[in-house]
């Protein structure tokens, strides 16, 4: 069976479902850090032709230190790099050596090359990716980028990150080479996607992007604001289908404790169901 065929053996794991959708799978799990016993089975089927970069929509940026060095992970593991690794000395890692707050998995995974280059979606809560300039520089020598940036709807807009024609900041060149997109203003593709992906991407949803606080609680975002934001808006429409049509896989974390419980962490998933997956989630009969 080819690689991507094997991920649906992942639901075969407490807290995991996978669902297929168009050529790919959709995976869904409630704790953030969950995804990198994703990207690790991933890694292990050979999904990937080089460790991808990741896109994710995240309310915080989940990058504090995890205070873990591959080299000691790997000689507690006895092997020498990730792909030796077994199931259950990585899943047991993840489960009780990584924080249970979901706070310091990204970082983790660039330590252990699961994740190459980040940039994080909708973040308007930590500083921990500022206060490393933005740069991780994992135990075998590899620089990591990292970004973190306003919502689509800004941008991709004439002023954003991803829209001005200007490039006001240089880091500007870098985020628009993970997305691939208006990478040479010169060309007449400006304001399009590369043609073919080259620099393979995961692209991750955290629920508790789509949240608003009210009198100290946290609930879903009302639909009018989601479809405002990313459905009504047909540019922003345009590249979310875009990336959800270039990732090599979809992750979906529900993390209903961030999100004002279950039932709020419900709606936003029948959102993206209902406006981006075609129903393949079998969320309607949550609303």
């Amino acid at each position: 069976m080819d690689p991507i065929t094997l991920i649906y053996q992942l639901s075969f794991h407490t807290n995991i479902e996978t669902y297929g959708f168009d050529d790919k799978y959709i995976v869904l799990y409630d704790d953030h850090r969950s995804i990198l016993n994703v990207l690790f089975e991933a890694k292990k089927l050979g999904l990937f032709s080089t460790t991808p970069n990741l896109i994710f929509f995240d309310r915080h940026d989940d990058a504090c230190n995890p205070n873990i060095c591959s080299n000691d992970f790997y000689k507690k593991c006895g092997v020498n790099k990730i792909e030796d690794v077994s199931n259950r000395d990585f899943w047991n890692f993840v489960e009780f050596d990584l924080s249970n707050l979901d706070d310091d998995w990204l970082l983790a995974g660039m330590e252990l090359d699961l994740i190459n280059h980040a940039v994080v979606i909708g973040q308007h809560e930590n500083s921990n990716m500022k206060s490393m300039d933005y740069i991780y520089k994992s135990t075998d020598g590899k620089v990591h980028e990292l970004f973190d940036i306003s919502h689509l709807n800004w941008s991709i807009g004439d002023r954003g990150c991803l829209g001005d024609n200007i490039i006001k900041d240089p880091s500007y060149k870098k985020i628009r080479n993970i997305f691939e997109y208006n990478q040479d203003q010169q060309n007449s593709t400006y304001q399009k996607f590369s043609n073919k992906v080259t620099k393979p991407f995961v692209l991750d949803f955290d629920l508790d992007c789509f949240t608003t606080e009210c009198e100290d609680r946290m609930f879903a975002w009302p639909e009018t604001i989601f479809r405002e934001k990313y459905y009504d808006n047909i540019d922003v429409r345009f590249f979310m289908e875009q990336l959800i049509k270039r990732s090599s896989i979809i992750t979906i974390c529900r993390e209903p404790k961030c999100c004002g419980g279950i039932g709020e962490s419900n709606k936003i998933l029948w959102y993206l169901d209902n406006y981006f997956f075609d129903g393949c989630l079998n969320t309607n009969s949550i609303q």
